[in-house]
């Protein structure tokens, strides 16, 4: 019986619409993700095939997940069918056996479920043969990536979602409940998503993930491009023992499904109620029963008691929901999640945060909204069904009730529900905060983020599922469109279709910061959401009219009922919203479109594209350079506008007469801008591009005043993308943006080579300009128009706050409500400053003769003290080992949380809310990254603010590379060997992802790009750190000394990483010079592994301890293609005692660390030491760029008493 079954369950299935439905999505999002650019999925970028294996694998395990929510619909409903046709007792009367029957079932479902998620497959395999496809970005047909995918991944994540789904139908019988076990499904996957993002948690979700996507990453997550395009993960390691885990999972849930069905039609609860005993009548027969008098009854049919019918059937509704055990589980498991999101969030090197109200707010949004739309989506439908669903429809709708009053209680008990959600979500949230230590409730951001911003969102959606199950009136239809919607608005998004005015319910982005509260982002939040909900209302009006009662539910007798419906008060409703929704949608219209610029992503970047095509001819006419600035800005913060006026004093440093400038500035802004014997021949509005004509020519040295008034202001409200550096409270700007400058500006081409070559720009052979380019080297890398400049401002903001630039303070002054701050920089700067104005508590110290300020946010108290320290310490190390600081101040400043960086201008650092300021320091074991942070940005002070490379390749090394060392030597001096290296492996993590998604091509550490800061940061953390430990900190420090003294504050020619080099190299002995070429000049990995470590005790009391090592040297060129090549490095050779407690080892205590020259591809080695050893390898505290870091050490196993000597420590 069980093919019968089975093949019955199977043609059942694909003669309806659904799976077909599901199989045609499917294949639409995937055609449309490998056939066009707006839609990005598996990394198919920059050098990876669209039809990479790799991509391949993304989408089919991307699918499979997104899959899970329709897998109950094909295989739970195979059982539950028949309890709800009655069909069970035909079946149960039939002579079959459990596992026929079960089986039968489950086996059909799953066929069904992977037909419909293989429109997956079938999507990529004919979008990769549309013949508008670049056939560059189209690899070789390969069939074993999508047997791979769908033999080890699709299909195995259908049966494991398939068995917990069937064995909770075989348990309950119901529905509701396979829909909570998805839930139950999500919240694990998202757990161990979050767990994935940590170095140090990274086994436990590889293997805890049921759908395997933690241990395809595991495995594939250092991949180049070159092996993308080729390889398919190998069935071992975390696959495989993920596979056959969660396998194992299936059987087991299948065989007590098996052992625990019952051929009964009897549906038994979760769990039982005790019945109270029947009360007894003696003489029974005997009773006579008086017939009661009839009651007088009067009729009443008043809008009172209808109103009074809505509040008891809504009180019913909510009632019955809240107290519904799949809605108990599902906000148990959304809890679980919101709880494990909170303690994983803004984490930085695995180092937690303050749980301040407005990061809860966002995890609550990332981690809780999919519960919401469950919640909204899943009791829509059995609301509208409820009645139908039971057999009670006929009676209820009979009821003398208006059509306002049930349809009515519903929606309000739905939007209840939604409250009563949000309400226990934030007693929730407010309770972990307190669980970790955190007692700054702050109830009304509550208010105000839950239930003013959000709330009303999701009774838009509300809305939109309740008219989607009424007009469709089915319920599974219902769910369907719901469903459709979430991914549309997804994929509009990201098609590039973005206006909030035809993306229902959505509307711009409203951050909050502690610093600037909700800000200026409130106004076009109303009126999106005033828009929206004008539309809602006649969602809702429409769906009072198509409402069901009775049993005539075709569309005809719809129609005709609707018709009868239309009275003067729903008509006129219906009119008045929309008409407010037209007006309310020509106000946003008119402040997006009209007063604001509103562009779509592929405009701009077809003006980028135009810019380069326009404009590039220019890019080496010579131009002024910028010698001095005089400017004053004035800020207004409450009316979001700056004014800016300025003069520059510009030399003619080349040595041809100059007749055209270039000018790039906002042309809008523009008020008046004045070059003597200067005039506009070409103004370009679209890229804010200006060329002068100056007549007659400027000649080689001359020098002029260059006079320029702008204003910048803030119209209305945009769609996306608000302004945030002028804002109410926390502005933050930099010259880049609001000052004009000379000159093309290589930074605004595209840089993705498939994008260059769609709008036909050839393909970028160079990420900047060579090391031997001679005109580069006359600009340094940070500002292209100036060298050094001398710099003076005065800065006005609102009175009650304090303005901030670089330089020193000369005297401020008050002029009604206005501020004004004078500052000045005693020496020559870069061309890069900043202007900031906030309501600031400030902290303030010293440094011998250098005062230390830190302005912060009174909510933000918590690290300030660290960061002084950090400074006070990161001048202790650099003083001796770079050279004096130029300044006699050093500012921290905070801004507003919109973006998480921090940035060194001359002797003032701005440091965002959300980097350093509520870091949680009190674990001993936590990373100090407001330590290293600091330290990093102080050492800019020197590396870019004295000593400055040219505008070629390799230039970041020399200021991020640098500041990176300096930082870590830093914090070693401050926290010891050991939490460096944990810090270490985080970089060295980031850096191999980096180069596995490199757009472009990457290029060794002397030749870096300077948007490449997976190389010039993490890389370069790395090897300077590996760089110290081969050739002696001392004897580095005392070379870099010499550099810096040599090129500070060097005029044109600007120093390169060449000459860099050079200081370094003549610093390594002869035997250790193959270092320089390994770390800086090429791109070399390792694949070191240790084999068995075994341990012998000696007569003496010591250890002899024998370590088999395996070591393999690879060089990579730019695409990643590898090679293998011999090795002859010292690489150390480890034993260590303990576990991960010393103060010098990741492993425990260091019994012996000593550099062995590896020059074979397996070696033993024979150590003596005096402790019993628990682990041994090579290159055990991963100082090399090694891409399998976790088995370089090995644990060591006692193997008797033996004595060879070859090393004795």
């Amino acid at each position: 019986m069980f093919w019968e079954i089975f093949t019955f369950e199977i043609k059942t299935r694909l003669k309806r619409p659904m799976v077909w439905i599901f199989f045609a999505v499917f294949f639409a999002l995937t055609f449309a993700a490998i056939t066009t650019d707006a839609v990005r999925v598996g990394s198919a970028i920059g050098n990876v095939h669209r039809n990479a294996p790799f991509v391949i694998l993304q989408m089919l395990g991307t699918m499979s997940i997104l899959g899970m929510f329709l897998i109950p619909a094909f295989i739970s409903t195979a059982l539950i069918r028949d309890f709800e046709l009655g069909t069970d007792s035909t079946f149960f009367t039939t002579p079959i056996s459990k596992f026929d029957y079960l089986m039968g079932r489950f086996a059909g479902g799953v066929v069904v479920s992977f037909i419909a998620i293989s429109g997956t497959a079938f999507g990529l395999l004919v979008g990769s043969w549309m013949p508008w496809l670049d056939p560059a970005r189209i690899g070789e047909f390969m069939l074993a990536p999508y047997l791979y995918g769908a033999l080890m991944i699709a299909l195995p994540n259908i049966i494991v979602v398939g068995a917990i789904c069937f064995a909770l139908a075989v348990f309950t019988r119901s529905m509701l409940y396979t829909y909570v076990g998805i839930i139950a499904v999500f919240v694990g996957f998202a757990i161990t998503g979050n767990l994935l993002s940590d170095v140090e948690n990274q086994v436990v979700a590889a293997l805890l993930d049921p759908f395997a996507s933690g241990a395809m990453d595991l495995t594939t997550r250092y991949w180049t491009s070159a092996e993308k395009n080729a390889l398919v993960p190998p069935l071992v390691g975390w696959i495989l023992y993920n596979r056959l885990l969660w396998a194992g999972v299936s059987l087991i849930l299948l065989a007590l499904s098996i052992a625990k069905f019952q051929f009964s039609t009897e549906r038994k609860p979760l769990h039982r109620h005790r019945q109270s005993a029947k009360p007894v009548i003696e003489n029974e027969a005997f009773v006579v029963f008086s017939p009661a008098p009839i009651s007088q009854v009067t009729q009443t049919f008043s809008l009172g008691l209808y109103f009074r019918q809505f509040l008891s059937q809504t009180k019913l509704e909510f009632i019955s929901i809240i107290k519904s055990v799949p809605y108990l589980v599902v906000m148990i498991f959304g809890l679980i999640n919101l709880i494990a999101g909170l303690s994983l969030t803004d984490q930085l090197y695995g180092t937690a945060v303050y749980p301040v109200t407005r990061l809860v707010l966002n995890v609550i949004d990332g981690n809780f909204a999919l519960f919401m739309l469950i919640i909204i989506t899943f009791y829509t439908g059995e609301l509208v069904w409820k009645e139908r669903q039971i057999k009670l429809n006929v009676m209820y709708d009979a009821l003398p009730l208006p059509d306002w009053v049930p349809f009515g209680s519903k929606f309000t008990a739905l939007v209840l529900v939604v409250g009563f959600t949000l309400l226990v979500v934030m007693c929730g949230a407010m309770g972990a905060q307190l669980y970790r230590g955190y007692t700054h409730f702050e109830p009304a951001l509550y208010a105000k983020g839950l239930f003013l911003h959000r709330f009303s969102a999701y009774i838009l959606l509300c809305a939109l599922a309740m008219f989607f199950h009424v007009w469709v009136n089915n319920k599974y239809m219902g769910y369907m469109l719901m469903v459709l919607y979430y991914i549309l608005m997804i994929v509009l998004q990201v098609m590039g279709w973005d206006h909030n005015l035809y993306r229902y319910g959505l509307a711009p982005e409203a951050p909050y910061s502690d610093m600037n509260g909700y800000g200026h982002f409130v106004v076009p939040l109303v009126w999106f959401r005033t828009y929206w909900s004008l539309f809602a209302v006649m969602l809702m009006v429409s769906s009072l009219w198509f409402w069901v009662r009775g049993t005539e539910d075709s569309l005809r007798a719809r129609l005709k009922q609707a018709k009868a419906r239309l009275s003067p008060p729903t008509v006129r409703v219906f009119l008045l919203a929309l008409s407010g929704f037209i007006l309310v949608g020509s106000y946003i219209f008119y402040n997006t479109n009209l007063l604001n610029d509103y562009s779509t992503r592929k405009q701009r970047e077809k003006r980028r594209a135009e810019y380069e095509k326009t404009y590039k001819k220019y890019e080496n006419l010579p131009q002024p350079t910028i010698a001095a600035v005089q400017c004053s800005v004035d800020i207004y913060p409450q009316e979001l506008r700056l004014d800016v006026r300025g003069t520059y004093g510009i030399i003619n440093k080349t040595t041809s007469p100059i007749d055209t400038v270039l000018v790039q500035i906002e042309t809008k802004a523009v008020q008046s801008m004045a070059i003597p014997n200067a005039h506009i021949i070409h103004q370009d509005n679209d890229v804010d591009y200006l060329i002068y004509r100056i007549d007659p020519p400027m000649p080689p040295g001359d020098s002029v005043q260059m006079h320029f008034d702008l204003r910048f202001t803030h119209p209305g409200f945009v769609n996306s993308g608000s302004n945030t550096d002028i804002v109410y409270n926390g502005t933050f700007i930099n010259n880049y943006g609001y000052f004009p400058h000379f000159g093309y500006d290589p930074n605004q081409e595209l840089a993705d080579k498939n994008d260059r070559k769609k709008y036909g720009l050839p393909p970028k052979n160079d990420l900047m300009a060579s090391l031997t380019d001679t005109t580069a080297r006359q600009q340094n890398y940070i500002t292209q128009d100036a060298d050094w400049v001398t710099f003076e401002t005065t800065v006005s903001t609102d009175a009650g706050q304090i303005a901030i630039a670089p330089g020193y303070l000369q005297y401020d002054w008050q002029e009604g409500a206005r501020h004004y701050f004078h500052y000045q920089m005693d020496a020559p700067i870069l061309n890069f400053y900043s202007f900031l104005s906030a309501d600031y508590a400030i902290k303030r110290d010293k440094w011998h003769d250098v005062n230390i300020e830190i302005y912060y946010d009174p909510k933000h108290p918590y690290n300030v003290d660290r960061m002084i320290e950090a400074i006070q310490k990161s001048f202790d190390y650099y003083t001796v080992n770079f050279g004096p600081y130029q300044h006699r101040q050093a500012r921290i400043l905070e801004f507003p949380g919109y973006a998480r960086f921090a940035q060194s201008f001359p002797n003032t650092i701005p440091y965002s809310e959300g980097l350093g300021f509520i870091a949680r320091l009190k674990d001993e074991s936590a990373i100090d990254y407001v330590f290293y942070v600091t330290a990093h940005e102080i050492a800019h002070q020197w590396w870019a603010h004295q000593v400055v490379s040219a505008n070629v390749e390799g230039a970041t090394v020399m200021s991020e590379t640098m500041s990176q060392y300096a930082a870590l030597m830093v914090m070693e001096k401050e926290y010891g060997a050991e939490k460096m290296r944990r810090f270490l492996r985080y970089e060295l993590d980031q850096y191999l992802q980096g180069r596995s998604g490199e757009l472009l091509k990457e290029m060794p550490l002397y030749r870096v790009g300077s948007r490449q800061g997976y190389i010039h940061y993490r890389k370069g953390s790395l090897v300077m750190y590996a760089l110290k430990d081969y050739i002696g900190e001392a004897n580095l420090n005392r070379a870099l000394k010499d550099y810096v003294t040599a090129v500070k504050f060097q005029k044109p020619p600007y120093t390169t990483s060449t000459e860099f080099l050079s200081y370094i190299e003549a610093a390594t002995p002869d035997s250790l010079k193959y270092i320089i070429d390994d770390m800086f000049r090429t791109i070399t990995l390792y694949e070191n592994k240790t084999g068995a470590v075994t341990y012998y005790l000696r007569e003496d009391g010591k250890y002899q301890v024998t370590v088999e090592v395996e070591a393999k040297k690879i060089r990579a060129d730019s695409l990643g293609n590898e090679t293998e090549i011999p090795i002859n490095d010292w690489i150390d050779i480890g034993v260590f005692a303990g576990e991960g407690s010393g103060e010098n080892s990741l492993w425990g205590e260091v019994l012996y660390l000593e550099k062995h020259k590896i020059d074979q591809p397996q070696m033993m080695f024979e150590i003596v030491v005096d402790q019993e050893p628990s682990r041994a390898g090579i290159d055990p505290l991963n100082k090399l760029i090694d891409r399998q870091p976790d088995d370089n050490t090995k644990k060591a196993t006692s193997g008797g008493d033996k004595v060879v000597l070859l090393f004795e420590r």
